[in-house]
């Protein structure tokens, strides 16, 4: 059978370009076409078959360049010696943008085998696995699996998949579907995934595949811009470039660079400048007259980057959570920089707390992203929704992670952790009940902090996004943020601001802050709220010992958690020095109003 194929190979013309056509009749893999990966798992065995040969529990692959796209047929043919599993299975990826598919890479591929013993197609895409051709079940049931694959795909990206056993004279026609998440292909790659005893049990022959390279019409976009030397840049970009007619200029007095040198892919740009970056400075990049290969300019042209430094505990912590998404939203966690510093982000993992106290894996943020000196950052699964969902502003930073743990929509402890996870740089336990009284539904409101100096652990440290926002504020400035370090008269004790407030969450005026300051050291407060027939109905604190300089911020709630009705409350303040006997009092009127 393996010479009446090859004869046809031969002889038989083809209608369409082939692009592939491998039958390992050459006895090895490493040219004509030359493939890559896991090469030592897998050999040419005597029937020119390309079969597994690993020799533990692993999963291994071979990749080869091929563009096959538009108008395309993928075919092979593929044998599995053992009875398929969730851990015994083959994969013939048909087309891919990286010729390393156990990385992240985008790709449709066909599973052979698995839980339920079928042919099917997949998507992978951004570390996630979508099945869009769910074939019949129990097709692969049995053994040997001894099965050939066919697949196409139209100009306007309408997938077909078939397969045919070696007792079907004819392909059997698993579905259709259209897709398309990717416009191009750089690379095909067989897969196959064994346990100890099936390390041998893989087959794969005849490739053949046909069909026209997709033309390239997108412009090339940004992956990464950072400063690596004193006087250097390091760009990557998403795919190979032409710099030869192309200027570099940085702003704050930088000036043009002298020199740019390519990867050998052509990806990665290397600038030098006469003038060395200064830490703690943002300086944007601007790029003129840089191409792909195609020849499609570089549409977005301006990118920012510092000097980084690497944070220590107490200059970054957890400002915001959206840990139940709206259902046109997503989740994200905010971080802020209380620094002047350019933070390095690149070495910490965002992550959460089991019942024992140890921390999950965790998601990591990615390698390149840094936090701007007093800025802000929100990491997301999603950026893009974050941004249109939340209408952020221009200057708002989110970034897409490249793995997601989903939050717990009622509460967890979250963790910013570095990831060896042997340092803590913020921790907080939420809670929905955090949210704001008068919230019933609190499905797609965010906690905001409401200062980054103020304890992690304590609920009086956040508060209810406010509903002009809609309720959220990712990657720029909080809507409940209060400055409650600010100055005031020296000679006042006790004082409110504002003195009329309205706890109705629109970001304007929901919170009371009420500050004081005692004359020394080691003072004894007392701390109420009265209505106006004289009933307490909020009691901050009882014969507690007062800092010299502190706030109480108050929401609008009683004792018992319930929305005060609006009217004019008074805020009696008690102060007494145990040792002198000094004492003083303060009755201050506060009006909580609705709107």
């Amino acid at each position: 059978m393996k010479h009446l194929i090859l004869f046809l190979f031969v002889f038989l013309p083809f209608t369409v370009f082939s692009q592939i056509s491998e039958s390992f009749a050459d006895g090895n893999f490493t040219e004509n076409p030359t493939w890559t990966g896991n090469t030592e798992n897998f050999v040419v065995n005597a029937s020119q078959q390309l079969q597994s040969s690993a020799t533990a529990t692993s999963v291994s692959y071979l990749s080869t360049p091929c563009t096959a796209f538009v108008n395309a047929t993928w075919e092979c043919s593929v044998k599995i010696d053992y009875t398929t599993s969730s851990s015994n299975y083959a994969c013939f990826y048909i087309a891919t943008d990286s010729p390393n598919i156990l990385n992240e890479c985008t790709a449709f591929y066909v599973q052979v085998g698995g839980t339920n013993d079928e042919v099917s197609l997949y998507v992978l895409q951004n570390n996630k696995r979508t099945k869009i051709i769910d074939g019949t079940d129990k097709r692969t049931d049995g053994k040997p699996v001894d099965i050939r694959i066919k697949v196409t795909r139209d100009n306007a990206g309408n997938f077909t998949l078939y397969s045919k056993t070696a007792t079907e004279s004819e392909y059997f026609k698993e579905g259709s579907v259209r897709n398309n998440v990717m416009n191009s292909s750089s690379y095909i790659a067989l897969l196959y995934s064994n346990t100890t005893t099936t390390g041998n049990a893989y087959f794969f022959d005849d490739i053949i595949v046909t069909g026209d390279k997709a033309p390239d019409n997108e412009a090339p976009t940004w992956q990464k811009l950072s400063i690596k030397a004193p006087n250097q840049m390091i760009l990557d970009f998403s795919e190979a470039v032409n710099a030869d007619n192309a200027t570099f200029s940085a702003d704050h007095q930088i000036g043009n660079s002298f020199s740019h040198i390519l990867s050998e892919n052509r990806k990665q740009l290397t600038l030098a400048f006469e003038q060395d970056f200064e830490k703690g400075i943002l300086y944007e990049l601007t790029i003129s007259g840089l191409t792909d290969i195609a020849g499609n300019v570089l549409i977005n042209n301006r990118k920012t980057a510092g000097v980084t430094e690497i944070p220590t505990i107490g200059e970054i912590f957890i400002n915001e959570i959206m840990f139940n998404a709206p259902e046109s939203g997503a989740e994200y966690v905010e971080l802020i920089n209380t620094t002047g510093k350019v933070l390095d982000l690149s070495g910490l993992t965002i992550t959460t707390r089991n019942q024992n106290n140890t921390l999950n894996s965790g998601n990591k943020i990615p390698d390149g992203a840094f936090i701007s000196p007093n800025g802000y950052i929100a990491l997301t699964p999603d950026a893009q929704t974050v941004m249109s969902y939340h209408n952020c502003p221009p200057e708002a930073s989110v970034i897409s992670m490249n793995s997601w743990s989903a939050l717990n929509n009622e509460s967890a402890t979250l963790v910013l952790t570095n990831s060896a996870k042997d340092s803590i740089f913020d921790e907080v336990t939420y809670s929905e009940n955090w949210h704001h009284a008068m919230i019933r539904n609190k499905q797609g409101i965010a906690l905001e902090r409401v200062h980054p100096f103020l304890s992690s652990a304590s609920p009086d440290t956040w508060h209810s996004a406010a509903s002009e926002v809609n309720f959220g504020t990712p990657g720029y400035k909080n809507s409940q943020y209060r400055d409650i370090y600010q100055t005031t008269d020296a000679e006042k004790y006790v004082w409110t601001e504002p003195e009329a407030f309205s706890p109705d969450n629109d970001g304007n005026q929901d919170q009371c802050l009420i500050h004081y300051r005692t004359p020394t050291e080691g003072y004894i407060g007392k701390s109420l709220i009265f209505n106006s027939t004289g009933y307490t109905v909020k009691e901050f604190f009882s014969n507690q010992l007062l800092s010299t300089d502190g706030f109480i911020l108050w929401d609008g709630t009683g004792d018992n958690n319930n929305v005060l009705p609006s009217g004019i409350y008074v805020l009696y303040f008690e102060m007494i020095q145990p040792v002198t006997g000094d004492k003083k009092m303060y009755k201050l009127p506060i009006v909580l109003s609705s709107r």
